[in-house]
């Protein structure tokens, strides 16, 4: 890990609380800090996320945004614990990943790890966790989920025309997420899942 813009550590020793911009790459974010594993002229942390973010303080962020990012890391157990560790408690992150059932995540052969609306109740303790229940033992890390929902492609006019029904019945209830993933996904995919959670300390 490498700190290549000095408003990072400046922002750090003053212990000012900093927001990141996970896999920003060359896109940056108003206000967010962006770390990527290439050295781009926009990227202002260099990190492999498989591996600890050792120079990011304990309780050092107070807000993560990361846009199909995380389905790229293949020690995703570590790099939550590691932002549970380095976010505070009021602090934010905003995920977004392909959902497993869109096409064209197969066709990325840098794409490890496919996420569903049950994935993020992995970090969650059991009582925090809406419908079935699995296992959290794997992760220390806890989170609090704020929202979730899945988002469609609108390539077409059966996607406008729709669409917006899907997503306002899907969005609106759990359970009709649940349904949706075991027994309509294939037929007509998602595109991708976008969830707010917080940090639980």
């Amino acid at each position: 890990m490498k700190i290549l813009n000095p408003a990072v550590s400046r922002a750090l020793a003053a212990g000012e609380k900093i927001k990141l911009n996970i896999g920003g790459g060359s896109t940056k974010k108003e206000g967010y800090f962006n770390i990527d594993i290439v050295e781009l002229p926009e990227v202002d942390i260099v990190a492999n996320l498989n591996e600890p973010l050792s120079l990011l303080p304990d309780n050092s962020v107070e807000r993560v945004y990361t846009c199909h990012v995380l389905e790229h890391v293949s020690n995703l157990l570590g790099l939550m614990e590691e932002l549970h560790r380095v976010c505070t408690a009021e602090a934010e992150l905003e995920i977004i990943v392909p959902h497993f059932s869109n096409p064209l995540y197969y066709s990325d052969p840098t794409h490890v790890r496919p996420w569903g609306i049950y994935t993020i109740a992995y970090f969650m303790d059991k009582d925090d966790q809406v419908g079935r229940k699995v296992p959290s033992y794997y992760s220390k890390a806890r989170f609090r989920l704020l929202s979730r929902k899945i988002v469609f492609a609108r390539t077409n006019l059966l996607d406008r025309l729709f669409v917006p029904l899907l997503r306002s019945v899907l969005n609106r209830w759990f359970s009709a997420l649940e349904v949706y993933e075991r027994r309509w996904t294939w037929i007509y995919p998602a595109w991708e899942l976008q969830m707010r959670i917080r940090p639980k300390k």
